[in-house]
């Protein structure tokens, strides 16, 4: 899977940013010691120089962690500098205090012009000890989108690929795959607020096919024999330094499988969303713990 994601990502990278009410969202890698690629997004709007927004590491991989992203660009300088600070959810087990984050300086001209993203960053933990350093090469998310659709026509124009080989390449799903935040069986994100309350919502996103889980909080049921329906079930839920446990059990996999729930973790800053991607009796869950990062 990992190798099929730097296939794609190295394909379809190109340079174009897309521009939607100045925000900005970028795709590719993060390059370390030549030899070590981990896949790399960034979202961000700019005002006035200041850069605000998020960045997300190891997408759809074990190690998929989404920070705070903030910086500026200076526009006479052509100088773009940003640095993530604290994390907004991590699949990693590896505690909030040993993660390296990305402090990054490149050329650009200008933040909204059809520009790759270049640089070299330097790697630093909470403390501000250096931890390790890289290259970061960036794309325009509206032009990988682009160029994933016209590859996909050309396959399935092309007389030379068989109609088993075009079955299996979809670079446009796949790529909204990779994108988007799934936890599969026996995953658990963890998921940092600063609030002591927080709301929680499940729903079907798509079309109701029948998904039925059991939902536990802190070991206890909360739902028994749930069917998942577009109108959302929404609880508060109380949060401590220790955490809460939120546990989801897949007992079927309904008309369409697997069995795919939408989850929404809203607080005062964030409105965090996963997808579960279960057979029947897979489990996969949230551990939502107050932080004051």
């Amino acid at each position: 899977m990992l190798y099929r994601i730097f296939g794609i990502l190295a394909l379809l990278l190109s340079s174009v940013p897309i521009l939607a009410q100045h925000d900005f969202e970028y795709l590719g890698v993060i390059r370390i010691q030549d030899s070590l690629m981990i896949s790399y997004q960034v979202m961000f709007s700019e005002e006035d120089g200041n850069i605000n927004g998020y960045s997300i590491t190891d997408l759809s991989g074990p190690h998929e962690t989404k920070s705070y992203l903030s910086g500026y660009f200076d526009e006479k300088e052509n100088v773009l500098e940003f640095y993530e600070s604290g994390i907004l959810y991590t699949k990693s087990h590896i505690v909030q205090q040993d993660f390296c984050y990305v402090h990054f300086k490149g050329d650009l001209r200008k933040v909204n012009e059809r520009q790759r993203i270049k640089g070299n960053f330097k790697g630093m933990y909470d403390n501000g000890d250096t931890c390790i350093d890289g290259e970061i090469v960036m794309d325009g998310f509206g032009k990988v989108l682009k160029r994933a659709k016209r590859m996909d026509r050309k396959v399935n124009k092309s007389p030379f690929v068989s109609k088993e080989k075009k079955e299996q390449v979809d670079l446009v799903r796949t790529l909204d795959t990779l994108l988007m935040n799934q936890i599969t069986a026996d995953e658990v994100i963890r998921i940092f607020t600063p609030d002591q309350n927080v709301k929680l919502k499940l729903y079907d996103a798509g079309k109701e096919d029948n998904d039925r889980i059991n939902l536990f909080i802190d070991a206890e049921q909360v739902l028994s024999n749930y069917a998942v329906t577009r109108k959302a079930e929404e609880m508060e839920i109380a949060v401590d330094k220790d955490g809460v446990k939120i546990i989801i059990e897949a007992l079927n996999e309904g008309d369409s499988p697997p069995n795919t729930v939408k989850v929404e973790v809203i607080d005062s800053r964030n409105q965090m969303q996963t997808l579960t991607n279960l057979k029947k009796g897979q489990k996969a869950g949230l551990h939502i713990i107050q932080s004051d990062r």
